[in-house]
């Protein structure tokens, strides 16, 4: 990934190296799914096949979802701006689990293609199959990308730390 998003202009400041400007990006791709996904959900939930009260606790959690990932992108970009490397953890352990689950559901497809490809047509399963490992290596693009960006605003921190004077 170091080459990818190599120093795109002068200075050896991380808000100058050109990791920052990936992270923001995956940032809003994030985001982007996040907004996508709810609208989906929210398209696929039948409001007539249940009680108000599951239709009220079904939209209230994708709001608070919704209100989560915001949050996550949010500290992500704010850490970017202050250079606090603990503030882009909670968008790498959620993408870890995005991960997860996405390299969860890729290997149900596969077995899912592979079983109906003697019976059935095929081409749907396979097309969730590749959908959900795409998804996979973008987390796994994000997460590299994140934790690179992470280790270098340590690094950095670490070399313009002041020293005790023991003289």
């Amino acid at each position: 990934m170091t080459i990818l998003f190599s120093k795109m202009t002068t200075g050896n400041s991380p808000q100058t190296n050109g990791t920052a400007l990936g992270v923001r990006i995956i940032g809003g791709s994030f985001l982007c799914l996040s907004i996508i996904s709810s609208v989906i959900a929210c398209a696929l939930w039948n409001t007539e096949n249940h009680t108000l009260g599951n239709n009220i606790f079904y939209y209230v959690g994708l709001f608070a979802t919704q209100m989560l990932n915001i949050l996550i992108v949010y500290l992500m970009n704010r850490g970017i701006t202050l250079q606090k490397a603990h503030y882009l953890q909670p968008f790498i352990i959620c993408a870890l689990l995005h991960l997860i689950i996405c390299i969860l559901l890729s290997a149900i497809f596969f077995l899912y293609v592979v079983t109906r490809a003697t019976f059935y047509s095929v081409w749907s399963d396979l097309g969730f199959f590749f959908v959900f490992v795409i998804l996979t290596g973008f987390w796994i693009i994000a997460i590299s990308l994140a934790r690179e960006y992470r280790d270098y605003i340590i690094y950095d921190d670490f070399l313009h730390e002041t020293l005790p004077s023991f003289v």
